[in-house]
């Protein structure tokens, strides 16, 4: 990559310096950057080593930009010319033959190499969507779904290996689905003409229904005196089927659809929880611990409270698994994680008095087996909504309870915390807000009930392509959704605006990055009915002209966005880089004429260029799930 190449000629004139006695020892722990220069009339790029470096040194910063300055110039053939700018940044000004001599390079990398890095050696396993078996993928969650996938794509390609997973919250003695499995049983009896009352707390949506009648499809009239746990077992198989068809209609698909139930079924969840009494991060004394924390997590106060039974009903834990009545316990006791030595807020309840395992009492046993996928995963990435907060404090507590090796000391809890720290990243996503005619949209249907995720693709699919059959308008819709999606940084709230999105001009961002796509693949198309073909001898080296430069540094910045997102997750900035470069090439493609008969090595040497521009384009598409159409049809 260009930029890391800059860096290693910066390091090696300040190793220089250094050897020279002209810089200290100590500037060698300060990190060299190459970033954009504000204006292209800078140059093409710059650094702040000197202000960054200056309190290490002793030095003032334009005397450190000096040396370097001189000495980058000096040294190295490179450089067209070094400046120092303000109170010590470097001005980088490239050769043109040194930039253009990249474009070999990526056409050797090809579409399977413009954005892929070398393996790391890194595994993760990272968990997004995960929606209760009991409801529809609603357009809230898919803002989680493309966020999840695109990262996914982007740690793959920063050669880190991937196993993407579903976790399915399917415990058998679930309150919630108990609930869905009745209203599913209520709708088919009632289809049946069957006496029937619908369940207290029941779901009433469209989808309950339409499950009541797939059921009648497969099953007939036959079940109409069937118990709960059947319903709730088919039901639960069929809204876990559709959930997966919507995602696989979204684009995202998983390696593996994780059964908590399984768990449970395997004893593990028990196992856990008795390694975490065995080491005294879990029992049944009856307080509970809470935690007054200040600004950047500093405790202030600890709260000792005696426990009441209202603190089994706080927070998440309301909902669980019951325990069979020959593993419970038999002190009728609650059994607490002490996970406020692990930095949570306060502790939790595993196990109630009446013998039911709370959710965290599956997350523990869960968090321990997703080690093993991919198998020695050394990190574990968890995608939330933005009603998760309180799950970073409580999982990060969890990880670290199972992780943490000897005696119960606060030194040990620590280094325990610190570990669970760096192999857990619970991420969470906030908001979406949709907009019509500049208003906020409610989205729900007429008839109030859920605006599914499918719903939105199909909208969005007619609107922006009406002409098209249906399944180019769910390519379109789902292309349209992720990229909007993806337009925002994750942790912030962002703006749907659906009337932008159905439009198909250059004001739609997606329809404008795929436009340029489309539009290299014409001039390629049309190139080679002039005979002129890709595959040809290329001369990079007539490539000068300050567009054509433009478009081959921001063709290589792809690697680099890869490589900034695998660690700060900045998902969205991919939307932003694909619009930059679609721009980059329309600017481009306005002033250089690729095709010139009378200008055969020019003409090649663009063309080349043209595909490179068009590889970078369809591997950033790809990295946000999104096609890139060989031909669109603009409006008017």
């Amino acid at each position: 990559m260009l930029r890391n190449d800059l860096q290693t000629l910066i390091s090696v004139a300040l190793e220089a310096l250094i050897a020279e006695g002209k810089l200290p020892e100590a500037v060698r722990v300060v990190p060299v950057e190459v970033s954009d220069t504000k204006s292209p009339d800078h140059g093409d790029f710059a650094c702040n080593f000197a202000m960054v470096a200056s309190k290490k040194a002793a030095m003032n910063p334009r005397a450190i930009g000096e040396l370097l300055a001189s000495t980058l110039a000096t040294k190295t053939s490179v450089f067209a010319g070094v400046e120092i700018a303000g109170p010590g940044f470097v001005n980088l000004r490239l050769q043109p033959t040194y930039i253009s001599a990249y474009l070999e390079g990526i056409l050797q990398a090809g579409q399977a190499g413009v954005a892929q890095l070398p393996p790391t050696g890194e595994k993760v396993n990272i968990e997004f969507v995960s929606v209760n078996p009991n409801g529809p993928i609603t357009v809230g969650s898919g803002r989680g779904a493309s966020f999840g996938d695109a990262l996914s794509r982007v740690f793959k390609s920063a050669g880190i290996e991937v196993h993407k997973e579903y976790y399915i919250n399917d415990g058998v003695n679930s309150e919630q689905m108990r609930l869905f499995a009745e209203s599913v049983r209520h709708f088919y009896r009632q289809s049946l003409g069957l006496e029937s009352v619908f369940p207290d707390k029941g779901y009433r949506g469209e989808y309950v229904q339409q499950v009541a009648a797939r059921l009648m499809e497969l099953e007939g009239d036959s079940q109409g005196d069937a118990e709960a746990s059947w319903f709730q077992s088919k039901s639960q198989d069929l809204m876990i089927e559709r959930q997966r068809n919507d995602l696989g209609l979204f684009g995202v698909t998983f390696d593996t659809w994780f059964s908590e139930q399984s768990l449970h079924d395997s004893g593990e969840v028990l196992r856990c929880v008795e390694e975490l009494k065995s080491k005294g991060v879990a029992d049944e004394e009856p307080y509970r611990t809470k935690l007054k924390l200040g600004k950047g997590g500093v405790v202030e106060e600890v709260i000792k409270e005696a426990q009441t039974d209202q603190m089994e009903e706080d927070g998440d834990e309301a909902e669980g698994v019951t325990v069979e009545d020959s593993q419970a316990s038999s002190t009728n006791k609650t059994l607490w994680l002490r996970s406020t030595k692990f930095g949570d807020d306060m502790d939790r309840v595993i196990r109630r008095k009446d013998g039911r395992l709370t959710y965290i009492a599956s997350d523990i046993a869960y968090h321990k087996d997703k080690f093993n996928r991919p198998a020695g995963a050394s990190k574990l990435y968890t995608v939330l909504g933005p009603d998760h907060h309180g799950y970073i404090g409580r999982l990060t507590a969890v990880l670290a309870a199972l992780l943490r090796k000897g005696p119960d000391t606060d030194e040990n809890n620590q280094e325990a915390l610190n570990e669970a720290k760096a192999k857990l990243d619970v991420v969470i996503f906030q908001l979406v807000r949709f907009l019509k005619d500049g208003k906020p949209a409610p989205m729900r249907k007429r008839d109030g009930n859920i605006y599914e995720l499918r719903d939105l693709i199909e909208e969005l699919g007619a609107a922006a392509a009406p002409n098209s059959s249906k399944e180019e308008q769910k390519i379109k819709g789902r292309d349209v959704a992720r990229f909007f999606y993806l337009m925002r940084s994750h942790d912030t709230a962002m703006d749907f605006d659906i009337d932008l999105a159905t439009k198909q001009s250059d004001d739609n961002p997606v329809f404008y990055v795929q436009y340029a796509h489309a539009r290299i693949c014409s001039v390629i198309d049309k190139a080679k009915e002039a005979g002129i073909q890709l595959g040809d001898q290329v001369n990079s080296s007539v490539l000068v002209h300050a567009r054509e430069l433009a478009l081959i540094k921001k063709i290589l910045d792809l690697k680099t966005e890869v490589e900034r997102i695998s660690k700060d997750h900045g998902v969205h900035r991919l939307t932003t880089y694909a619009i930059e470069l679609a721009r980059t090439y329309h600017n481009f493609y306005d002033v250089c004429r690729v095709v010139q008969p009378d200008e055969p090595e020019l003409s090649k040497a663009r063309l080349a260029l043209c595909e490179a521009a068009r590889m970078a384009l369809s591997g950033t598409l790809d990295l946000l799930g999104i096609s890139a159409p060989r031909r669109l049809d603009r409006e008017a």
